[in-house]
């Protein structure tokens, strides 16, 4: 009986010692950060009968102008090694809309861009839906008041190169109080040939935010033209405007180089 009562007190003890280190590994073991999963793909999401897109990657305005960083790469250009961007934070954002660097823009072309409503001009200064696709962070497509139900509607001829990814920098992005100032969209209904294909879920920052949508088009010179339309369904209101702005909603893809 003593052995007994001695054997199953042995049991107990290796038992709550196994358990005692499984707890102590859980505890040391390091849980994902933001920066590491930034740029992955969130999984897809379904609510309401729709899917729900969120952005892959969100980056930040360059601390920069942009006439301080055409000097900087005119410097680069020369051969003046001492220029040192990487303190200006990440510049994918003038990259894209100003260096003429090999994109999906090499064989890709909007053949045409409407949207539903603009403001009224301002002066000299528009607010055309073009505008949302003039490679110019300063320029801006603006909403006739508050923007619900508002769309841009960008046409592709059957041959052009597919799209993967939709680029949108969201807001009055050309300063911080312009940024504050007017509304920003927080979904974004996205139309493929006029049929719900999903909402882009927008963050309200003063960032470039990118999509992945799959591939759409066709790269066919049979196909006819096709469509994406994007209709806002919710923003963030700003600070003292009720108008409703993108600065660019623009693309990438296949089917290039």
């Amino acid at each position: 009986m003593k052995r007994t009562v001695l054997y199953l007190f042995a049991l107990l003890l290796v038992s709550c010692s196994q358990q005692s280190q499984k707890r102590s590994e859980s505890v040391n073991e390091q849980p994902q950060t933001l920066s590491e999963s930034v740029n992955e793909q969130p999984e897809a999401i379904v609510e309401n009968d729709e899917r729900i897109i969120e952005p892959y990657s969100i980056i930040a305005m360059p601390k920069i102008s942009k006439a301080e960083w055409e000097k900087c790469e005119e410097l680069l250009d020369e051969g003046d090694e001492s220029q040192d961007l990487s303190k200006y934070g990440d510049l994918t954002i003038f990259d894209d809309l100003y260096s003429g660097r090999c994109s999906w823009y090499c064989g890709g072309e909007v053949k045409s861009l409407t949207a539903s409503s603009c403001l009224k001009p301002t002066g000299s200064f528009n607010y055309e839906g073009k505008n949302a696709h003039d490679f110019s962070h300063e320029s801006v497509w603006a909403t006739k008041g508050k923007g619900i139900g508002e769309s841009l509607t960008y046409t592709f001829e059957g041959k052009c190169p597919r799209i993967t990814d939709v680029k949108i920098l969201n807001g009055h992005v050309k300063n911080e109080k312009a940024w504050s100032t007017n509304s920003r969209v927080k979904k974004l209904r996205m139309y493929y040939n006029d049929k719900p294909y999903a909402v882009l879920h927008l963050q309200d920052s003063r960032t470039l935010q990118c999509f992945a949508v799959d591939t759409l088009g066709y790269h066919d010179e049979t196909k006819p033209d096709w469509t994406l339309k994007f209709e806002i369904l919710e923003v963030y209101p700003g600070s003292s405007c009720d108008d409703t702005v993108i600065s660019e909603l623009y693309f990438d893809g296949v089917d290039v180089h």
